[in-house]
């Protein structure tokens, strides 16, 4: 559970935390309350944050004050000074990613002064955060003993991905496929920024578990089941390909 505090009424008790579910999973709050506990556990806790537009993302930087009118932050010694509205970056107690987005009202020597966020953003409440693959990824895998290439991968997150086929696979709920090969295009850059060239990830075994349609198709939900190695490599995908599209400014 994330440690930020919950919003309280006027009269000291407990509210609803006033979360609204955005169509993309997102959860977005206008909350005062919630916004002004978030920034006073932001400045208690001297949680890392990132600054990020589009072409750029800031090393860990951390909250130095706040009243009700601005904020101010430690300024990154790369700080561009080519971009008002931002997005300050974090993870909450509960490891989920959390955004405010902002105008950068002024700048000194050491620091960024932004205006007073009116709103925060909270990521996909699921213990896997799942992102969407670039065009062109696509997995193979075995299944019965029967090979099955080039389906196409919707999303992935640490945990499991979404394909997607036209044609229906012969696939059932709680189907066992093996061999798992993932290709995602320029993935590799991701991981090592020196490297360039399609990522490849291996996983061990998956159960499917879900089957569904669409106006497009057929879908499969994958559940994996690797060794460390494994997941460590997905895992430092999908942080990447997050802030990659967070940077891009894409559910804005």
């Amino acid at each position: 559970m994330a440690l930020i505090p919950s919003a309280k009424n006027t009269s000291g008790q407990k509210t609803s935390k006033f979360w609204q579910t955005l169509d993309d999973g997102r959860e977005m709050t206008e909350s005062p309350q919630i916004i002004e506990a978030t920034l006073s556990w932001l400045k208690a806790k001297n949680v890392f944050l990132t600054l990020l537009h589009q072409g750029y993302q800031s090393g860990s930087t951390v909250l130095v004050a706040y009243d009700s009118r601005q904020i101010e932050i430690d300024k990154p010694a790369d700080w561009p000074h080519t971009e008002t509205r931002i997005r300050i970056l974090f993870k909450d107690g509960g490891k989920l990613w959390n955004y405010f987005p902002v105008e950068v009202s002024g700048a000194s020597a050491d620091s960024l002064f932004i205006g007073t966020p009116t709103a925060l953003y909270r990521l996909q409440r699921r213990s896997h955060f799942r992102v969407e693959t670039p065009q062109g990824s696509k997995a193979s895998f075995v299944h019965k003993g029967t090979p099955f290439t080039a389906i196409s991968i919707q999303d992935i997150s640490a945990g499991g991905m979404q394909l997607r086929s036209r044609s229906r696979l012969p696939l059932a709920s709680d189907d066992i496929i093996a061999a798992i090969a993932i290709s995602i295009p320029g993935g590799t850059s991701l991981i090592n920024p020196k490297e360039r060239g399609d990522l490849t990830i291996p996983v061990h075994q998956g159960r499917i578990a879900r089957v569904g349609e669409t106006e497009n198709g057929h879908c499969y939900g994958v559940d994996f089941k690797y060794g460390q190695s494994e997941e460590e490599l997905l895992l430092r995908y999908v942080r990447q390909r997050e802030l990659e599209l967070l940077r891009k400014g894409l559910g804005k």
